[in-house]
């Protein structure tokens, strides 16, 4: 993990945690830090005692001069005498050890009721600060709970960390606990070094039992944490309200989750996937897919529910290995695909489609490759469905479900063309999809649903002379009614500068930083847009609301495909690992950190369906 120069100091401690937490710790240090003081309980005392020979010197006893000079004294007794005379003889000189005090920091934290909430924060930020501390001086660090009968811990982990954040008492702080603690510690050899305790209305000390007090409580106006240290004098500082989201993270020791949340337990083992191709969700919200890598198809991850105990389903689903994919789907809990094979395209898995002659590139321009897929929505209502396609150069094609019963006023099993200048699509609504179009310097809205109800553009703007590069819409039952939001983007020297229209079709611009890219739009009850947000080192996904930036999770390594789906509000990366991570953005939790790189061998248990 990167850090910033002034986190460098604690980078050994950090690393514990992600970097969207990292702001709220770079803020307590700066302020906490200086609070601390000089070191105690180090210094240098006593009688010196000799610790074998150091450095040569002019002067010293005789019975310490060099075997040299006394071979001079010999050979050359004038030479010896004259140095001697003028004061250059040498001396071995003896190496002398001071005694030291006893290398070592105790810290009892109080873990009662008035301690809860934000105190907690101070509590971490305050043994991360302390170990270092110790690590600097060569000390050993040690803590406590004061309520708690006597017994040190060490801090070497996270575990420790979340060691002290689960330590809760009904108990507040009595003069009877610290006599506890002071007389167990008077027993024990850590009596001589620094002794703090941490807390709000603490018991009565003394300087020789206890070095440092740190009181920390709520304002008066509820605005800060005051935090007071006592030792020789008294120094104050004032913490304002941390944002809320991180704190709480902290606060619940939820951080280090990288490493649980990768042994993610799974019934099959999730074979090799392709880096070439984003992975697919399903709008249901239930189910992602991934291209395979050394089979034709899919694998099929089914979405673990929020504490579910039992191993991921996993299935695996092949197609014609003469089969190219050009766009993938979830018609419903199984992925489908629109297939090119030979001079036909096949829609596998989508039932109710036939094969159809493939268009000419007038038509549809089908890629010859599958590096990246074509926007497919596929929409159907229980009479009638449709399965709707976008080329690369702006045509939007669909294709008629035919369930033999009911008459449909477009014949299946040919092409039909509905539009062109076409931006960008996606499924906003179960039985509503959402267009934007291009046309003579305006930019137009379209819906439409599985019977080819098409409303008339809704007008959300000019853009003479630019080109509109990408489009997003978000997912909300107001589709149905009327236009219902979406954002456009330009790129403007490099960097994409995106117009925001609002469904009452206010409008408002947002210029990105350079290197961040815009991946999906989501509305809010009060009709407000926020924006998901890749990062520009390709490790951090991000959402962009009401005017500020927050992270939502971040990647060890660097994603190679992402996607977001508008209906289901779930982001899917991929990263060069081939680690899968699944984040929810509107309940703000990760729902799947897993590899996908486990070499495929074929047995009677593997659970996969061939087409």
């Amino acid at each position: 993990m990167q850090l910033p120069q002034s986190l460098q100091p604690w980078r050994d401690w950090l690393q514990w945690f992600p970097p969207e937490q990292l702001p709220l710790l770079a803020d307590l240090f700066a302020r906490l830090n200086p609070l601390l003081g000089p070191l105690r309980g180090m210094q240098q005392g006593g009688v010196p005692e000799p610790d074998g020979l150091g450095d040569l010197q002019r002067r010293g006893p005789y019975e310490r001069l060099l075997a040299s000079e006394w071979l001079l004294a010999d050979e050359l007794p004038d030479e010896f005498l004259r140095r001697a005379a003028v004061g250059e003889h040498l001396f071995l000189a003896p190496q002398y050890r001071t005694h030291q005090a006893n290398r070592m920091i105790v810290v009892l934290f109080d873990a009662g009721p008035l301690q809860l909430g934000g105190p907690r924060l101070v509590h971490l930020a305050l043994l991360i600060l302390l170990a270092r501390r110790a690590s600097e001086a060569g000390a050993e660090l040690r803590w406590g709970i004061l309520q708690n009968a006597p017994q040190l811990q060490a801090f070497k982990s996270a575990a420790h960390l979340k060691q002290l954040l689960d330590a809760r008492t009904y108990q507040t702080v009595s003069d009877e606990h610290w006599h506890t603690w002071r007389a167990w510690l008077s027993e024990q050899d850590y009596d001589s070094g620094e002794r703090w305790i941490v807390g709000q209305r603490l018991p009565a000390t003394d300087a020789r039992s206890c070095t440092h007090r740190v009181q920390i409580q709520r304002s008066l106006d509820g605005r800060s944490l005051m935090v007071a240290l006592q030792d020789r004098a008294t120094r104050q500082v004032a913490l304002p309200n941390p944002d809320q989201r991180p704190a709480l993270q902290l606060i619940k020791g939820e951080f280090d989750t990288a490493r649980q949340m990768a042994r993610t337990a799974v019934k099959t083992l999730i074979p090799r996937v392709a880096l070439t191709l984003a992975p697919i969700i399903a709008s249901s919200g239930f189910h992602v897919a991934l291209k395979l890598l050394d089979e034709p198809g899919l694998v099929v991850i089914k979405l673990p529910a929020p504490r579910q105990k039992k191993p991921l389903d996993v299935r695996r689903t092949l197609w014609n290995n003469r089969s190219t994919p050009l766009a993938i789907t979830f018609p419903g809990r199984m992925p489908g695909a629109i297939l090119s094979l030979d001079e036909q395209l096949v829609f596998w898995n989508m039932p109710g489609l036939n094969p159809v002659a493939r268009p000419g590139r007038e038509q549809l321009q089908l890629p010859a490759g599958t590096a990246t897929l074509l926007p497919v929505v596929w929409l159907h209502n229980g009479t009638y469905g449709r399965a709707f396609l976008l080329d690369n150069k702006g045509h939007l094609a669909f294709w008629v479900v035919d369930n033999g019963k009911l008459p449909t006023p477009h014949q299946p099993g040919v092409t039909h063309s509905i539009a062109d200048k076409v931006v960008g699509m996606a499924q906003v609504d179960r039985n509503m999809l959402a267009y934007l179009r291009h046309d003579a310097g305006r930019l137009y809205v379209h819906r439409l649903n599985p019977w080819i109800s098409q409303s008339t553009g809704h007008v959300i703007g000019t853009a003479k002379d630019v080109d509109v590069d990408q489009v997003l819409f978000p997912a909300s039952p107001g589709w149905e009614r009327a236009f219902h939001g979406c954002a456009w983007m330009r790129l403007v020297d490099g960097q994409q500068q995106w117009q925001m229209v609002a469904p009452d079709l206010q409008t408002g611009q947002i210029d990105l930083a350079p290197g961040w890219k815009g991946l999906g739009l989501l509305i809010g009850e009060d009709e407000a847009l926020s924006m998901v947000l890749l990062g520009p080192n390709q490790q951090t996904v991000a959402l962009y609301c009401g005017g500020e930036q927050r992270v939502l999770f971040t990647t060890n390594e660097t994603i190679a495909r992402i996607s977001f789906c508008p209906m289901s509000g779930l982001v899917a990366a991929l990263t060069k690992a081939r680690e899968l991570v699944v984040y929810a953005v509107r309940d703000e939790r990760r729902v799947l950190q897993v590899m996908c790189n486990q070499a495929q061998t074929q047995s009677e248990d593997d659970t996969h369906v061939r087409t």
